[in-house]
């Protein structure tokens, strides 16, 4: 398995320190966590000035929100388009930044030619299709992405357990389990997680995934970790969080907080961030770092912010209302929640000046 930038040697990581925080009196995200911090990201934003030097200088990590997903590369049957994802990478090159692969199979924002033929093939055509798709692109990004979302979301949404998708009628119960052998074969460095939402807030599906990963352990399906999305609300729950972590953990698997945005206007009934909002926010962000940073390191992958300001986020569209939920407001400042963040670090790791 290959060492990643920021785990090879104390000396990269002091280069990473001095080109990203010493040129201001201010700690960057890179710069005082020892694990990687990432941020979802899109092409059309990246070539935005402030919002290219913020994601530059703050994170470790990047993930294409949107367009490393089929709907943007899988143009046709055998016929691929990574030209935006190609741009993600390029700018993720130039900034010693990581690229986490989000996802090779989804059942949502399936590209249209495959929506409009699903129904004419059979489960053999469709599983040479899928693998062929999954091969190519891993294979085109080897030695580029480190790691993929092989599969997301494919467990029902009440957690007792799979999902009815179309990949899940054509293909059968175990086409996650042979995805991840598709994709091993394709680049053996990359990791591979199975990536899913309310995996903490929720047993039924925690149980079920965790069943899942041990029936792949028992028969070496490659899985490397589990992405924890982490789309939350200011009544999460810690205890959950922690035996989530530690059943994750215990079967000796990488942790990604995959997707996290913290929603501070459930019932819709503010039009402005509240100071006790942003308090809590700040108090829960914390509370998730710290826990967080006391995995062994061997099962710490990275923390990622799904977008980068508040008014970036998928959440407004999603939930109707504006949520607040990142570490930047829409002008690049840095709220208290950001703050938190550094606060959960505080006794965790040594500290840098």
């Amino acid at each position: 398995m290959r060492l990643f930038p920021f785990f090879s040697s104390l000396g990269l990581l002091l280069v990473m320190i001095i080109s990203n925080g010493l040129d201001s009196p201010e700690p960057r995200l890179r710069s005082v966590a020892n694990f990687p911090v990432g941020v979802a990201v899109s092409p059309q934003r990246l070539a935005q000035t402030d919002y290219a030097q913020t994601v530059g200088s703050e994170f470790s990590s990047l993930t294409a929100e949107n367009v490393m997903k089929p709907q943007y590369i899988w143009a046709a049957e055998r016929e691929y388009d990574f030209s935006a994802g190609d741009s993600v990478v390029a700018f993720a090159e130039n900034h010693s930044q990581q690229i986490h692969g989000h996802t090779l199979v989804w059942h949502m924002m399936k590209p249209t030619w495959l929506r409009n033929t699903i129904e004419s093939y059979d489960s053999a055509t469709l599983e040479n299709l899928l693998r062929d798709y999954i091969q190519s692109v891993v294979k085109h990004y080897q030695g580029k992405v480190i790691s993929w979302d092989v599969v997301n979301e494919a467990i029902a949404s009440e957690g007792n357990g799979m999902r009815n998708s179309f990949y899940h009628q054509k293909l059968g119960d175990d086409y996650v389990a042979r995805c991840h052998q598709y994709a091993r074969e394709a680049d053996p460095d990359a990791l591979l997680f199975y990536n899913d939402y309310d995996v903490v807030a929720n047993p039924e599906k925690l149980k079920t995934i965790l069943a899942m990963v041990d029936d792949f352990q028992a028969r070496n399906i490659p899985i490397d970790g589990i992405g924890l999305q982490m789309h939350i609300g200011l009544d999460f729950s810690l205890d959950q969080f922690q035996h989530a972590l530690e059943e994750v953990s215990s079967r000796n698997l990488k942790v990604h907080l995959s997707e996290v945005d913290i929603r501070a206007n459930p019932d819709g009934k503010s039009d402005g961030l509240t100071e006790e909002a942003a308090q809590k926010q700040r108090e829960l962000m914390a509370d998730i770092v710290r826990i967080y940073s006391q995995l062994p390191e061997k099962n710490k992958f990275a923390i990622t912010f799904w977008g980068l300001r508040d008014s970036d986020s998928w959440l407004t569209q999603h939930t109707g209302h504006s949520q607040w939920p990142l570490p930047f407001d829409e002008n690049y400042g840095k709220k208290p929640m950001y703050q938190g963040f550094l606060e959960g670090l505080e006794g965790n790791q040594t500290k840098l000046d």
